[in-house]
Parts: C-alpha cells; structure tokens; sequence
C-alpha cells in the first residue's frame, strides 16, 4: 500500500482546494512523492519541507512525535 493511500482524506483535499491550481507543479511534486513510497519515514526532508509549505496550518504537526511519525498526516489506522 502506497503513502497516499495512507494519508486523511482530509488532507488531501486541503491540498488539492489550496495548492492545485496555483502551485500546479509543487501539487503534483507532492502527489508523486506520496504516490512513490510506502511509509512516511521513507519521504526525504525535502519532501516533507515541500509537504508542509503547501499545508494550512491546522494540518502541521502538533510537536515532534506527530512530525517524526507522520501523524498529522496518516489516518489513524496508520498511525505508530
């Protein structure tokens, strides 16, 4: 199972209402990025910088267990 299909739905659609259409390469950077891997630990410090720039605020982590794990982004069945 692929990242992306690991990751809220919520999420996803944040990402698609705020970055999509004006930030179309970064959007589709970070749909191949999730798309690529299978867990979020295997998502390069790039990544996740470029993941988290594009984010509304109230999907960042919440400290460093959420930012280490991926909580903030995974649906809770896929959280450690």
């Amino acid at each position: 199972m692929k990242l992306i299909d690991q990751v809220k739905p919520e999420v996803l659609r944040a990402l698609d209402r705020h970055t999509k259409i004006q930030y179309s390469s970064s959007y589709r950077a970070i749909v191949t990025s999730l798309s690529d891997i299978e867990k979020y630990r295997d998502l390069t410090i790039a990544q996740v910088n470029n993941l988290l720039t594009f984010l509304p605020n109230e999907y960042h982590p919440n400290g460093r267990t959420d930012f280490y794990y991926g909580d903030y982004l995974l649906q809770k069945k896929y959280q450690i």
